[in-house]
């Protein structure tokens, strides 16, 4: 070869190197975590303990919303809100960091904040499969001040970690900003209502958005021509109309006489079940929340039998703003004037709450806390519940795959869901709870 030739294949080879080590330096400024593209997550300790935090923060909300809630159907997704919070907790620093995980159940003393964002890894890939999969309709929103200098590497690591993106919108025009929203939500989740915001704090710098739908289909369906109506016992006092539907149906069933509950577990399409609990008449709330944690208890003493089920068809729907109800779960931090957001941005807050303050004193037309630069955080969650499904269980019920020769002559156990109820939605193959819900009332979304 040429020693021209050998100078210009030399000088292309640097070049490239260049290139390479270009876009390496790029990718190493884009993240502090550097954790993505998203990798198969490996069974683990870290895992466990990422497993263990979230279930922990599930009951912990669960049963906070069912005192806060005592009269109302409940509907959340544990799984969701986490995700959104540990995506949040990208742009806190200091107590405010340690404050938010922490609460979410993960304790930084034995493990690191980057093995969160990596666990959680996994539970937005389970989110984003079931959204492929048109089993659930899920969407995180997040909205900005535009009025604000925002670090470019947050915005890169919650689209690149958790898959959010952020959209820049300008709160202080609060009547413009609610349309605006209210429209992409409107657009982004199919609703027919617009009025998902109603108020709006034109002092807020961040607003997330954390929307879920979900729309189960049975393995085997009810039967649809023998609907009817029947009372469901709310409380002592109320009583309400519902469509009862029913079927039998070779199911996991649980009875505890400790807890005062019976559990059946029916397959849903796509490798998922619903877990359907029914507390005896008369339990005091204590017993109730009891039942929350001991969840497990009840399936562990379960085993498949030919269950005449008979439940009300539903939509039930929940809007929990998490900004009043996490403080009394323990996170606080982060929706104080003390919250560190340095991540997200260097503004002073501490400064701009205490002049907001100090113009409201003169005013004298807002109280100060309104004043308060804090994120805003929503979550709404959907669930409907009726009797279709993939299988007809008028044309099937006779099938040997449905119901086994020697159950044949067995009565079936009858199981009524006709009085309030809990429900967990789970993923067969991870044994995540997708959703948790109360059913108080039947026909009040």
């Amino acid at each position: 070869m040429s020693h021209r030739k050998m100078h210009l294949t030399f000088s292309l080879v640097l070049i490239l190197c260049g290139l390479l080590n270009s876009i390496c330096c790029e990718k190493k400024q884009r993240s502090r975590w550097n954790i993505y593209p998203v990798s198969s997550w490996k069974i683990s300790p870290v895992h466990h303990k990422i497993e263990a935090g979230n279930k922990a923060f599930a009951h912990k909300l669960f049963k906070t919303l069912l005192t806060e809630h005592p009269r109302k159907n409940i509907i959340f997704s544990p799984l969701s809100i986490s995700a959104s919070l540990a995506m949040l907790s990208l742009g806190t620093r200091s107590t405010t960091l340690t404050n938010l995980l922490e609460g979410l159940g993960f304790d930084l003393k034995v493990m690191r904040v980057w093995d969160v964002h990596h666990g959680f890894q996994s539970v937005v890939q389970l989110l984003k499969q079931l959204n492929r999969e048109g089993r659930l309709k899920h969407r995180d929103m997040l909205f900005i001040d535009s009025n604000r200098k925002i670090h470019t590497p947050f915005l890169w690591d919650a689209e690149g970690i958790y898959g959010v993106k952020a959209h820049m919108i300008d709160f202080r025009d609060v009547e413009k900003t609610k349309k605006q929203i209210n429209h992409f939500v409107a657009k982004k989740m199919h609703k027919r209502s617009k009025g998902f915001i109603t108020s709006l704090n034109p002092h807020t710098f961040l607003l997330l958005i954390n929307y879920v739908f979900f729309k189960g289909i049975w393995k085997m369906a009810f039967h649809a021509n023998l609907k009817h109506k029947e009372d469901f016992f709310v409380d002592e006092r109320t009583t309400v109309q519902v469509d009862m539907v029913w079927k039998k149906e070779r199911i996991i069933y649980s009875r505890s006489e400790k807890l005062f509950a019976t559990m059946v577990k029916i397959p849903l399409t796509g490798n998922m079940s619903i877990v359907l609990v029914l507390p005896d008449v008369g339990q005091p709330d204590s017993t109730i929340k009891e039942m929350v944690d001991q969840r497990a208890t009840l399936l562990k003493s379960s085993d498949m039998r030919w269950v005449h089920l008979i439940m009300p068809k539903f939509k039930i729907s929940s809007k929990i703003d998490l900004k009043k109800l996490l403080p009394k779960m323990g996170i606080s931090n982060v929706f104080t004037a003390a919250a560190n957001f340095s991540g997200i941005t260097e503004e002073d807050f501490p400064a701009i709450f205490e002049v907001s303050r100090a113009i409201s004193r003169v005013l004298g037309n807002c109280p100060a806390e309104t004043r308060l630069v804090s994120p805003q955080v929503i979550h709404e969650a959907i669930m409907e519940v009726s009797e279709k499904g993939k299988m007809d269980t008028a044309k099937d019920m006779d099938s040997s795959n449905t119901i086994p020769c020697h159950t044949h002559r067995a009565a079936p156990l009858v199981v009524k869901f006709n009085r309030p109820f809990f429900l967990f939605v789970e993923d067969w193959g991870t044994q995540r709870t997708i959703f948790m819900g109360k059913v108080f009332n039947p026909v009040a979304e």
